[in-house]
């Protein structure tokens, strides 16, 4: 799929996204919205052997409701989390009915389980519409449309320039994806 990208990415489309990456960052991470320090201290407080409770601090930090899981469920998506590789997303596909998991909630377990995978954020995929790269909607945890859309913004990071990187504490999957969602949200 990434070498199909390559071909058919308008570069020059990309050449003023990737001149802000680092303001659009700022703008989106460090907004109190995102609280950035909860964000941080999340990415050393959730290692293994992973636990309810960690569940927990992901879902406040991402602004979910409780969750009203079964301990078979619960087991299931841990050993899911466990076992998963970056890139792969097919193992979601694994997951029985009973688990039901919105893309925006795994996406955020995995973010902050494996520091690799992207947010799922509708404002990151109107930033890679903009860009020319089409995400479809979900709201399901679909593993094709988001393995897309980590794709995408994987692609993007093979393709932006030295000056797009700046040194921060966080993952460049979030850099990226921070930046996107700062610049869907433009008009």
């Amino acid at each position: 799929m990434q070498a199909h990208a390559l071909l058919s990415i308008d570069r020059e489309r990309l050449r003023p996204f990737f001149e802000r990456v680092p303001e659009l960052f700022e703008a989106h991470h460090l907004h109190e919205s995102q609280n950035p320090d909860g964000y941080e201290e999340l990415l050393y407080r959730i290692y293994r052997p992973y636990t309810s409770g960690m569940f927990d601090m992901i879902d406040e930090w991402m602004g979910h409701g409780y969750r009203n899981w079964h301990s078979d469920v619960e087991r299931e998506v841990m050993l899911m989390l466990y076992a998963i590789r970056y890139p792969d997303t097919l193992l979601l596909e694994s997951l029985s009915d009973e688990t039901d998991l919105d893309v925006k909630r795994i996406s955020g377990y995995l973010h902050f389980m494996k520091h690799t995978y992207s947010i799922w954020d509708e404002d990151t995929r109107k930033g890679l519409a903009k860009l020319g790269i089409l995400i479809p909607g979900t709201d399901k945890a679909d593993p094709f449309v988001y393995g897309a859309y980590i794709t995408a913004i994987e692609l993007l990071k093979d393709l932006a320039p030295y000056y797009s990187f700046i040194e921060h504490d966080v993952p460049r999957q979030r850099l990226f994806q921070a930046a996107l969602a700062a610049y869907g949200r433009e008009d």
